[in-house]
């Protein structure tokens, strides 16, 4: 089966820093090449993408195979987030970035899939106030219901709709805030 054995055209690099005790730090460089797919691909024939490591002991070339070329891309990413470590330990200290230890490739991922849970979260709460306030008064019950999901959500800044789960001094400027909307209701 083909697979590429150059580098080709670098779409992205990164520079990381090897460090050792009492040795001086290293540089190393990690360069992704653009996904492609042998010359006279047939259709079942896998994508490539190619990864260039230098500064640990030589120059290391790998190709990494995925279905298209972005699950190429995506899987080249994971390689050099599980191996580089695991490269550096055998080179005989650590790889840093930024100062950081982790998140060489994907930074911050689990912060950004909990940002993304909880704009799922706000998101749902507002369609299930439109959906009640377009019933009207038909379904107290269920209003209810949402107004207390909706209060868990801004209380928590969108991370949980259970509102048994939040601390109750968080509700408290939602609380405090309730008579003077009562008041205004009434005005009407």
């Amino acid at each position: 089966m083909w697979r590429p054995v150059r580098l080709g055209v670098v779409i992205a690099e990164r520079r990381l820093r090897l460090v050792r005790r009492r040795k001086p730090t290293r540089s190393v460089r990690i360069r992704f090449g653009r996904p492609l797919r042998a010359p006279r691909a047939q259709r079942k024939d896998p994508w490539w993408c190619t990864v260039e490591i230098t500064g640990l002991g030589g120059r290391r070339l790998r190709s990494i195979a995925g279905e298209d070329s972005l699950q190429a891309l995506v899987l080249a990413f994971q390689f050099v987030t599980l191996t580089l470590p695991v490269e550096a330990e055998r080179a005989g200290g650590r790889i840093e970035w930024l100062g950081e230890r982790e998140s060489l490739v994907f930074a911050n991922t689990q912060l950004l899939n909990m940002t993304s849970g909880a704009l799922a979260n706000l998101v749902d709460g507002l369609t299930e106030a439109v959906h009640v306030l377009e019933m009207g008064g038909v379904r107290r019950v269920s209003s209810k219901m949402v107004t207390r999901r909706l209060r868990a959500l801004i209380a928590s800044g969108g991370y949980t709709a259970d509102h048994r789960r939040v601390p109750k001094p968080s509700n408290s400027a939602l609380e405090a805030a309730a008579p003077r909307r009562r008041a205004a209701q009434r005005e009407r």
